[in-house]
């Protein structure tokens, strides 16, 4: 669903290497599920090479001497929050960017562009953009002891294509506008590709719901590769010293072993650009949580992938099953998860979203008008018990449901600092829609300490 300096550190040797490397075939399953232009400063020269080139680039990709990292990643751990809901709309998050447009055809940002008359929907863009997140936002985020945001950011905010009906306004300029409210306070920035050209999973957060083509047409690879291309170029710069990384797609679905490829070319896109300071490059883990699966442990690894961190997203009540796991099966699983984490050695770990929430209430939350497993008002869903208490506003919560809350943040963050760290999502929700997923709400109602390393209960 989404605050001090650090030493430097990653000293490699880069080689240009002439040879291929041939990658094996790996037998894995294909897995769909949810979790949750004007492009300039040095691109053309990198752009006039094929497809082939820039693969081919890829498996002769080396080490870089004097790497130079804006976070000691794998020593400092990551204590972070998303920034949902902002330059990507989400449904639970801002219920009113859809409720103003009068049209319950408007289910996501296809839908949004394409339905909505132009004049109305730029006013309503621009409202949300200039008003739902400001500076004071990110102070107070670094105020509570945080040292990370992730901003999850859309491809139409830099280029649309074709027909295309999504809304680029703003939202590159708001974007390069965090980073320097980031530096300001002391926080380090995850840009986070959210969506891609063609989609990348079939969610409503991914852009057009029930449609993903990323994959299917090389089109859309290199129109994404041209995105990475302007992301890196501008914040390698100097002047965005906030900006430690790229999440280069979030939440891809499909051939495990296709998006690895994909991975390779992404890298090299970011590790090629004209920059004055390593990114890490962060990559989803397609599903393969990396505490439970050997996939990306072998994969892009030191010495001929440098700086990448795994993203894994945990979110146990997205399915009937999940739903139904009792609180002790529920922290036995978080826990379960340490082990794991603390041994991937090769690849940093990052849980990139996760929340302590237990259902799936928030209204709008599995999409517009979809209803929720938990109370059974989803399709082909079971009764597990009522939401209305459950999310919504905070001040309607009984001590007891703050409690069990607590007791999964505490849980959480407990077994996620065996690996890199973790980034909840989300910072906060519109007029208490799902106060339950806001970590504004749940330090100022007292499920979340003001000290994220202070926990009643640990694995």
């Amino acid at each position: 669903m989404v605050k001090s300096t650090f030493l430097s550190f990653l000293s490699v040797a880069w080689i240009a290497a002439l040879a291929l490397s041939v990658s094996g075939a790996f037998a894995e399953p294909r897995m769909v599920r949810r979790g949750r232009i004007s492009v300039q400063h040095g691109l053309s020269k990198r752009l006039n090479s094929s497809v082939q080139d820039v693969e081919r680039a890829g498996d002769r990709m080396e080490a870089r001497a004097d790497s130079k990292l804006r976070f000691n990643y794998g020593t400092d751990k990551v204590r972070g929050v998303g920034i949902g809901g902002w330059l990507v709309i989400e449904n639970f998050i801002t219920p009113s960017v859809y409720e103003r447009t009068g049209d319950d055809r408007v289910i996501d940002e296809w839908s949004f562009g394409k339905y909505v008359p132009h004049d109305k929907a730029v006013k309503i863009l621009r409202d949300h953009f200039d008003n739902f997140i400001k500076e004071s936002d990110f102070e107070e985020i670094a105020s509570l002891g945080l040292n990370h945001v992730r901003i999850p950011f859309p491809y139409w905010g830099i280029k649309t294509y074709d027909d295309d009906p999504y809304i680029k306004l703003n939202q590159y300029d708001k974007l390069k506008e965090a980073a320097h409210w980031a530096d300001k306070y002391g926080l380090k920035v995850i840009i986070e590709l959210h969506t891609v050209p063609g989609l990348a999973n079939p969610y409503d957060h991914g852009g057009h719901t029930g449609h993903m083509d990323w994959l299917k047409y090389d089109v859309n690879k290199d129109r994404w590769l041209e995105i990475l291309d302007e992301l890196a170029s501008e914040f390698s710069q100097s002047k965005y010293p906030a900006v430690t990384a790229i999440s280069i797609v979030n939440e891809p679905n499909g051939d495990v072993n296709e998006i690895l490829g994909q991975y390779k070319r992404g890298y090299n896109r970011v590790r090629n650009s004209e920059s004055d300071a390593e990114l890490v490059v962060i990559i989803g883990d397609v599903f393969l949580n990396v505490a439970e699966n050997d996939y990306w442990h072998s994969r892009m690894q030191p010495p001929k992938y440098q700086g990448v961190m795994t993203d894994t997203h945990v979110y146990r009540i997205f399915d009937q099953n999940s739903i139904s796991m009792s609180q002790q099966d529920r922290y036995k699983y978080y826990c379960s998860l340490k082990g794991g984490l603390a041994a991937n050695n090769h690849l940093w770990a990052l849980i990139g979203e996760w929340s302590p929430v237990f259902t799936d209430c928030a209204p709008g939350l599995n999409g517009r008008f979809k209803g929720a497993r938990y109370d059974g008002s989803f399709p082909d869903s079971t009764y597990h018990g009522s939401c209305d208490d459950k999310s919504g506003n905070a001040k309607n919560f009984s001590d007891h449901y703050k409690r069990l809350l607590r007791k999964n943040w505490d849980m959480q963050t407990d077994a996620y600092e065996a690996g890199a760290g973790w980034i909840m999502w989300t910072w906060r929700t519109e007029n208490h829609n799902a106060d339950d997923w806001s970590y504004r709400q749940g330090v100022r109602h007292g499920w979340i300490p003001r000290d994220p390393t202070q926990r009643k209960s640990t694995c």
